[in-house]
């Protein structure tokens, strides 16, 4: 019966990005999966408790993913994996449903926002953790304001630079904010790999 609750989920989160939760009824959930208003009230107490669970399903989707993504790999790659997936994730947020969250679930949006922030923190504390270790970044850093300072202001960067009257390229964006946060955290082993990568792509 498990797997009846992670489909009324996965079918719910297709249906909430492509439409606005808004828009999205538990009877249009329902009629999808053809079960009955008392099959699905089984799993979930209400609307808001079906939301609360897609957006922990998206939040462990996203773990998931970068879990995989850093698998062998040293903190500055690791890094600026975890810039370019903040962009792209960014750019693939449904608006319907970020606008309908904020607007008619402030409480849920807000704790989602919180859940975020303390993912992107933790996982900025353990790459720099990983690259003082490896050599990579200096030792003198304050890893924990450093986490929290970059929780909070990189998507916001991203959001802020997407909605201004001059639009700037993403790769410009991007390449930008990967460069700032290099400079500020690498010492000159970091720095010098950096410069051999840059000289690597450019030989392609």
């Amino acid at each position: 019966m498990e797997n009846l609750r992670d489909s009324i989920i996965v079918t719910a989160d297709r249906m909430f990005q492509q439409f606005g939760i808004r828009s999205v009824s538990i009877d249009n959930v329902c009629t999808e999966l053809r079960i009955s208003k008392k099959t699905f009230y089984t799993y979930f107490t209400q609307k808001e408790d079906l939301i609360d669970s897609v957006l922990t399903f998206q939040r462990e989707q996203n773990i998931d993913k970068y879990d995989k993504l850093f698998k062998n790999r040293n903190a500055i790659d690791s890094l600026i994996i975890i810039i370019r997936e903040i962009k792209r994730n960014t750019d693939h947020e449904s608006q319907r449903m970020c606008r309908d969250l904020e607007k008619y679930y402030p409480k849920i949006n807000a704790k989602y926002e919180l859940h975020q922030r303390e993912i992107i923190r933790l996982g900025f504390e353990k790459n720099l953790l990983q690259g003082i270790t490896e050599g990579y970044y200096r030792e003198d850093l304050d890893v924990e304001l450093i986490s929290y300072f970059h929780s909070i202001q990189i998507k916001m960067m991203f959001e802020q630079m997407s909605q201004d009257v001059k639009k700037f390229s993403k790769k410009r964006v991007v390449d930008f904010i990967i460069d700032l946060i290099i400079h500020l955290i690498a010492n000159e082993k970091g720095l010098k790999y950096i410069e051999e990568q840059a000289a690597h792509d450019n030989e392609k």
